[in-house]
């Protein structure tokens, strides 16, 4: 289980990603939340690259995330799965004010 937590949108803003594997390797970092067409609730991760080189936004679902302390970690896809996305375009979006409380999933450490 998850256990759903509130969190501020302003928050997240600016967090690690890891990835859920013993090492806790950055994936990236949280850039954005935003809402889709259908109301869904979008993390906007700068994702993939090489020493900053290369990263691009893509678009997360909020509840394939969990909060792991001070950063957040990506449990229902892997970095392969991750690399499929589209990149992240605002048209598709509109942004979640920073003061709006989501929920996050809360979990501990996946080693």
């Amino acid at each position: 289980m998850r256990f759903p937590q509130p969190v501020r949108v302003g928050d997240l803003i600016g967090r690690d990603v890891l990835r859920p594997v013993e090492s806790q390797d950055i994936l990236g970092q949280i850039r954005r939340v935003v809402r889709d067409p259908d109301g869904g609730i979008l993390v906007v991760v700068e994702f993939g690259g090489f020493l900053g080189f290369g990263r691009r936004p893509i678009a997360v679902p909020v509840d394939a995330m969990v909060l792991l302390g001070p950063d957040t970690e990506i449990v229902a896809f892997t970095p392969d799965q991750l690399r499929q996305f589209p990149t992240f375009s605002s048209a598709m979006a509109s942004d979640v004010a920073p003061d709006t409380v989501i929920r996050m999933g809360l979990a501990k450490p996946s080693h």
